[in-house]
């Protein structure tokens, strides 16, 4: 028998804003979620969880690991931002080193995407890999 991903858990949680649990969640706590679960990580973060995604959460998760700003070299549980309409507003969480990200987008479910695809290529900022314990 084949063991699912530990992606698989994580797909078709509901959308809710500033959510962090499997009844529901939105980008950011998505990605908090995940690395709690499955990593036993969280980053210390300052700003408010109900903010959206900015530049203070990338300067935030650095000091736990590297910022990455080439997409073709992430990896599993790399931390990815996205820009849209001129500011970081949404982020997901590696999946694996082919591109597949997990991320949850407002008002939809959680899903996979993959990063190579060109919309999410263009909209690509950075990504933190954080520092091995």
């Amino acid at each position: 028998m084949t063991q699912l991903h530990w992606s698989q858990k994580y797909l078709n949680i509901p959308w809710l804003w500033s959510g962090i649990t499997i009844e529901g969640t939105d980008c950011r706590g998505l990605v908090y979620f995940v690395l709690k679960q499955e990593q036993d990580f969280e980053f210390k973060e300052e700003t408010p969880k109900d903010s959206d995604c900015n530049y203070d959460m990338i300067e935030q998760a650095v000091k736990y690991g590297e910022l990455i700003k080439d997409y073709r070299v992430l990896r599993e549980f790399d931390v990815v931002f996205f820009v849209i309409d001129g500011n970081i507003k949404h982020m997901g969480i590696m999946v694996d080193k082919f591109g597949r990200f997990l991320h949850q987008l407002d008002g939809r479910v959680s899903r996979i995407s993959n990063i190579n695809e060109k919309y999410w290529k263009n909209k690509f900022y950075a990504a933190v890999r954080r520092y091995k314990k």
